[in-house]
């Protein structure tokens, strides 16, 4: 059975929970529900599998007998890594895929120690054990390169969920300690990237209602909890980050949170991920499927020159050829082809879409005021298929965003994969994009070869610029111009920009070399809008189509030469950042300990020598 997508989205959890949490009797039904997901092995079945280990862990004394036997039958029969005997259609490679599956096996296994677990024939005592593998080199990698799937306002909400189960539950001091680490890192980075407590940075996976409607995003209940910004009159405990809302064991400590309702201006600048071209250096053995594999795949890297032989080995020792995800794999997993060793050579040659699925190491720049925030995944992997980066994106209100995108179409009509990259999910063709300040320039090439298993390009880029939304626009040729309170904004193209005839939102700029200008400013540097119309049109732009050099000349001058650099004011300006460059804090990249000070308040953090202190300094 596969689910659709309304089924596979359906609740993680279930709102009577908190119910429970107040030592109260509930409806089992939701529950059972839960279980039922879970049993079939469909794809999220470990979002599910969150809620019924905190229920197992905390409320069993609440529940029925026979809730707590389909609950146990439900953990003691479940498939949690992709060695383990079986056929399924489950994700479990994603970054945060892999910290939940081994979170809960861990907790299972300490449930249930001398059972015997039907799936694996482990008991649950070695379950534990090569859980525990797992889980700490997951934390040690987050903790040296930050997150594959940078500035999640989606999946960021799957990782604190396991993180918390850790927390509250692990009897384990060096799991528990360093699982708050992370946990404290994510909740950093969501502090330092959110404006007035919507997290909406550029961002490696990324989808289409979070990016157009911030109110939407999946840890916006996390937000409210921490931050205190008032969107919802309820928090949903339907989802995943209940288990948030229910920890107990966590200290948050406090400066994140005024890190988090910080309105100074600031610049943060910092580094996430690894590139493919980095995997060699930073890993020893390239064959082992426990580091170099997995975190290949955590990073969505499959059919890549740099991870396409390791691929096909962790793709027949596992027996995955029938998983909905990856079965395409079958048609490059040939034994001539993998003892030829031509495979990253025929990869190169075929040049197929699915190596964009690849969320490599973001440079990204966020420039945050107490009236907007800009944020731009510095020149990243330009001219490269794209799956689910969302590469920049302008915060005015809770209400208005604006973004560009190169269209794109799924290689795949599975419903399954075909949702990314897609009309505004991800980009087709990725830009070259920089920033600086409130000033953001991208250039679009999509003229680059095709590609194996690429459907047919779309001619055009396209922005989400909601003019209803705007308390004033003004359009002229290539010239978006809107108001929202005292904030302006700027859009400007090469090219004539159309409406789209169905939707006031969208705006179509047609050309396979293009380029997009945004500047942003306020009442405050301009007076009014009239002004900023004016002034801003005023200003020279120069494009250069055979050198793909962009000059525009603001304020500043801004000379931006495609898969080159960018100078402002003839200054060069760096696009390549350590682990964080912020007031808050200055962190290299593979850090041996993290220090981040605020308003009197700081945490200070040192993976390897367990130590984790947070307080006010007097």
């Amino acid at each position: 059975m596969k689910p659709d997508m309304k089924m596979k989205m359906g609740p993680k959890s279930f709102s009577d929970i908190k119910l429970l949490e107040q030592e109260q009797q509930i409806d089992e039904s939701p529950i059972h529900e839960l279980c039922e997901y879970i049993n079939l092995r469909l794809d999220c079945a470990d979002f599910r599998l969150a809620a019924v280990l905190r229920c197992l862990y905390s409320y069993r004394h609440l529940l029925s007998e026979k809730m707590v036997a389909l609950m146990e039958e439900t953990v003691l029969n479940f498939r949690y890594f992709m060695d383990e005997p079986g056929e399924d259609n489950m994700c479990f490679w994603s970054e945060n895929h892999q910290i939940l599956f081994a979170s809960e096996a861990y907790l299972a296994g300490q449930l249930y120690p001398k059972k015997v677990f039907a799936n694996s024939f482990f008991t649950g005592r070695q379950l534990k054990i090569k859980a525990k593998e797992h889980i700490l080199r997951w934390l040690k990698y987050r903790f040296l390169y930050g997150f594959s799937e940078w500035h999640s306002n989606t999946y960021y909400e799957e990782d604190i969920g396991a993180l918390c189960l850790l927390i509250d539950f692990a009897r384990d001091e060096e799991i528990q300690i360093k699982s708050k680490m992370i946990l404290d890192l994510i909740l950093l980075d969501m502090a330092m990237h959110s404006w007035h407590g919507l997290f909406c940075a550029a961002s490696g996976r990324c989808y289409e209602k979070q990016k157009k409607y911030p109110l939407h995003q999946d840890v916006l209940d996390i937000s409210q909890a921490v931050w205190g910004f008032k969107y919802k009159d309820e928090y949903d405990y339907s989802r995943i980050s209940s288990g948030f809302l229910l920890m107990k064991n966590y200290d948050l400590p406090q400066v994140i949170r005024v890190v988090g309702k910080d309105r100074d201006t600031a610049v943060i600048q910092d580094s996430m991920g690894l590139d493919l071209s980095e995997i060699r250096e930073e890993f020893n053995d390239l064959k082992d499927f426990s580091t170099t594999g997995l975190f290949l795949w955590g990073m969505e890297s499959f059919t890549n020159p740099e991870s396409i032989e390791i691929t096909l080995d962790m793709f027949e020792s596992w027996k995955m050829h029938n998983n909905s995800f990856l079965k395409d794999l079958n048609m490059v997993n040939k034994k001539i082809l993998k003892r030829s060793g031509l495979l990253p050579l025929l990869v190169r040659i075929l040049n197929p879409v699915t190596q964009g699925i690849a969320i490599q190491r973001a440079n990204t720049y966020t420039y945050k005021t107490k009236d907007y925030m800009l944020s731009t995944a510095q020149a990243h992997h330009p001219g490269t298929f794209g799956d689910q980066q969302h590469i920049w994106q302008a915060t005015l209100s809770p209400e208005v965003t604006v973004f560009t995108t190169h269209p794109a179409s799924s290689a795949f009509d599975d419903i399954d994969r075909n949702f990314s990259p897609g009309y505004w999910v991800g980009n087709g063709i990725m830009p070259y994009s920089v920033q600086h300040e409130n000033v953001h320039i991208s250039i679009y090439d999509i003229r680059k070869r095709k590609g194996f298993m690429e459907k047919e390009r779309i001619n055009y880029t396209h922005a989400w610029f909601p003019t209803e939304s705007f308390d004033e626009v003004e359009i002229e040729d290539r010239y978006l111009f809107g108001r929202l309170n005292g904030v302006y904004i700027m859009l400007a193209g090469r090219y004539p920009l159309q409406a789209h005839p169905q939707n006031s939102s969208e705006w179509i700029q047609r050309g396979k070399m293009t380029y997009w200008i945004c500047e942003i400013g306020t009442d405050a540097q301009y007076n009014d809008f009239r002004t900023f119309v004016r002034e801003l049109k005023a200003r020279e732009i120069l494009f250069n189509e055979r050198t793909k050099t962009l000059i525009y000349k603001g304020k500043h001058q801004y000379e931006v030469i495609y898969g080159k650099g960018f100078t402002v004011d003839k200054q060069q300006i760096t696009l390549e950042y350590p682990r964080l460059y912020s007031p808050y804090g200055h962190i290299p990249r593979k850090p041996e300990e993290i220090r981040i000070e605020w308003e009197r308040h700081y945490l200070y953090l040192n993976f390897d020598k367990l130590i984790r202190e947070h307080g006010t300094y007097m």
